[in-house]
């Protein structure tokens, strides 16, 4: 799999090969696997649309 290229695999394809590197590799993923699927789920729920910050829910450390 080290000849595979996240970037170039489809969203099914990616979580496929990256389910298959955190099973059989005890350290995970690569840095770049890890990354690109970061990307992805950045582009699917931007920040904007879902605020990181509920407004219901009460600060820890205030």
């Amino acid at each position: 799999m080290s000849t595979l290229r996240p970037r170039t695999l489809s969203n099914t394809e990616l979580i496929k090969y990256f389910a298959m590197y955190v099973d059989d590799n005890p350290e995970g993923a690569p840095i770049d696997w890890q990354i690109e699927l970061l990307r992805r789920f950045t582009a699917v729920a931007p920040e904007k649309e879902f605020p990181l910050h509920d407004e219901r829910q009460l600060d820890l450390f205030k």
